[in-house]
């Protein structure tokens, strides 16, 4: 297995959300919220049958290629991610 300068390991190949993870670190709470937001209010695909699949699908979407593992490997930002979904949440009702 390769290794991986830019994340100190094991290089993930496809399922690789480095900058992911660096475009959530500097992202603001609100910033999120908002992005979320105008993104589900743009989107009307019928997939979509709840807000958590939309959400699981702009996490997606953002970069997350493996949310249970970026929970287990960065667990402030998965805190953060799921802050934000509760905002948006709260938000949507």
């Amino acid at each position: 297995m390769a290794y991986c300068v830019m994340v100190h390991g094991p290089c993930r190949g496809k399922m690789c959300d480095f900058w992911a993870r660096v475009k959530l670190r500097k992202t603001t709470l609100e910033e999120l919220t908002r992005d979320i937001l105008v993104s589900i209010s743009e989107c009307s695909n019928p997939g979509h049958t709840n807000l958590d699949d939309a959400l699981d699908d702009y996490w997606k979407d953002f970069g997350m290629k493996d949310i249970w593992r970026f929970c287990e490997e960065e667990p402030s930002l998965c805190s953060k991610m799921k802050l934000v979904n509760a905002q948006v949440k709260m938000l949507m009702n």
